[in-house]
């Protein structure tokens, strides 16, 4: 099974004998495969996502403004990439709370909030979306917005705009920032954290995957 945000969908592994980008490439690698049932919901040259069990081999830089994105296993870009360092969750804390393995999760506190949240960083997500707000959060969303469309699955999610919200991140802070709010089900398999942070708020995500930290340029 394959989760994402308001969907699921059966899939199955396959062994690939080579994945490469560019110059960086790993052997005998397993990947995902499911059918997209709602083709008009992703771009036409969309095959499918690049997961962090490959990404997670190599520091890695996002630069939105180029639309570039670089792969370093040499050490040589962190010492480049200037800013503070905004922790991960390590992977043994977020395994105890039941998080899908290979997320980037990082914790952000939100000027309408009550606890701080923890939310993944999600270069596909065109937008921040908060899951079950009413647990957390102490405005209730003002009014429900359809999404135009629909997902991979075919399902018509609704979402709830929210009123923008500061944003902290470390020493990092993101203003008015717009956020949307869905309902997930108990038994989803996306569970553990509280929704999903774009990186298009950010001109450059970097993330070290040695050292479980991320640097975020704002825009």
């Amino acid at each position: 099974m394959v989760a994402g945000v308001g969907f699921n969908a059966a899939a199955s592994f396959a062994q690939v004998d080579l994945l490469e980008a560019r110059s960086h490439a790993v052997g005998d690698h397993k990947v995902l495969m499911f059918d997209i049932k709602n083709p008009q919901s992703v771009d036409h040259h969309f095959r499918g996502v690049l997961g962090e069990d490959f990404l997670d081999r190599f520091d890695m830089l996002i630069d939105i403004v180029h639309k570039l994105l670089c792969l370093d296993n040499s050490a040589a870009m962190r010492a480049e990439v200037k800013g503070p360092h905004i922790p991960l969750v390590a992977t043994a804390e977020a395994d105890q709370v039941g998080v899908m393995s290979g997320l980037l999760l990082i914790t952000v506190r939100l000027s309408g909030g009550l606890r701080p949240v923890r939310l993944v960083l999600d270069s596909g997500a065109n937008t921040p979306i908060l899951f079950n707000t009413s647990q957390y959060m102490l405005l209730r969303p003002p009014h429900e917005v359809p999404v135009r469309g629909s997902g991979v699955d075919g399902s018509r999610p609704i979402l709830s705009a929210l009123p923008p919200q500061d944003v902290k991140i470390g020493s990092l802070e993101l203003h008015s920032v717009p956020f949307f709010s869905a309902t997930i089900e108990k038994d989803s398999l996306v569970k553990g954290f509280d929704g999903v942070l774009t990186t298009e708020l950010f001109r450059r995500v970097f993330i070290d995957h040695a050292d479980h930290f991320a640097i975020l340029e704002p825009r």
